[in-house]
């Protein structure tokens, strides 16, 4: 659910997206966009940004959030689920 529906910012409500993709949902749901998740968000049982190597991602345009000094950047605190 979007932030500007009342949606949280928790585990269970956020998911990664190329820039491209986040730009097209916008503040709709993704069916009203015409996408699809991959995935069905959960919280994960480890650290993902320990787990991931750069040259293992999938997007070219997701390097930028996995390395340690822009991950200090983007780190988000989540709400209580």
């Amino acid at each position: 659910i979007p932030k500007s529906r009342g949606g949280k910012t928790t585990w269970t409500n956020v998911v990664l997206s190329c820039i491209e993709c986040n730009r097209k949902k916008g503040g709709r749901l993704p069916e009203e966009a015409g996408m699809r998740l991959i995935r069905k968000p959960q919280k994960p049982r480890w650290s993902p940004i320990f787990m991931l190597k750069a040259e293992e991602l999938k997007y070219e345009e997701w390097k930028p959030f996995f390395n340690l000094v822009d991950a200090a950047y983007w780190n988000t605190e989540l709400d209580n689920e």
